[in-house]
């Protein structure tokens, strides 16, 4: 059993993680040393470049850009089948399903075709449901990234992951194609600017917080 805090570790550092143990257990079932390679660098040695780097202009900008992208964004208006409550709860569930491999084909040509990933596929898709189940046409999603940009952080445990706000205009005479092009040029705009920590956002975006909502996106 291991139980490792958000504030160590993140998606990506689980599968560093179990790969070093399994290094380590198999040599020693063979009575061997293992000799790991030396890591680079280490995540302090990230935090004082992010410090450095994520100040003055340089923040200033990609702050900028995100209090355009984001200014006025409304709360998405889900027909739930429960009275909102006043303050947030934490309760969730999780959902599981998969798709079969003849439509998987076809969303991977589709994406393909429009130059986008499967990802941006999905998420014009999901925005699509979205705008059919609220009937709203401003529609913004959140979603993490894992934020390890530089080579030199790929096989190094701790927490980089940020979160992405993607929102898009959708407008109901378009082609799915269209939308497509849409979500797809948002969503490389919002990478250029991943770096900006998402609470900073919250501040320069939200003037006033409703505590029965998730600032700025609620999906």
């Amino acid at each position: 059993v291991v139980t490792l805090h958000h504030i160590a570790s993140d998606g990506w550092s689980r599968s560093i993680l179990v790969n070093d143990f399994v290094t380590f257990y198999s040599h020693y079932e063979e009575g061997r040393t293992a000799n790991m390679p030396v890591l680079p660098v280490q995540y302090a040695d990230y935090a004082m470049w992010q410090r450095n780097y994520l100040e003055g202009t340089v923040l200033e900008k990609k702050i900028a850009y995100w209090k355009e992208k984001l200014e006025g964004v409304p709360a998405l208006q889900l027909p739930t089948d429960f009275q909102r409550p006043t303050i947030q709860g934490t309760a969730g569930s999780i959902a599981q399903f998969s798709i079969d491999k003849a439509l998987s084909d076809r969303l991977h040509s589709l994406s393909q075709q429009q130059g986008a990933t499967m990802f941006m596929t999905l998420l014009a898709a999901f925005k699509v449901l979205l705008f059919r189940y609220s009937g709203q046409q401003d529609i913004c999603v959140g979603t993490p990234i894992a934020g390890r940009q530089q080579q030199e952080l790929e096989g190094l445990i701790g927490f980089f992951v940020n979160t992405l706000a993607l929102r898009t205009n959708l407008n109901g005479d378009a082609s799915f194609t269209d939308l497509l092009q849409q979500v797809r040029t948002g969503t490389l705009e919002a990478y250029e600017h991943q770096e900006a920590p998402f609470e900073k956002v919250v501040e320069a975006v939200i003037k006033e917080r409703n505590l029965s909502r998730s600032p700025i996106f609620q999906v």
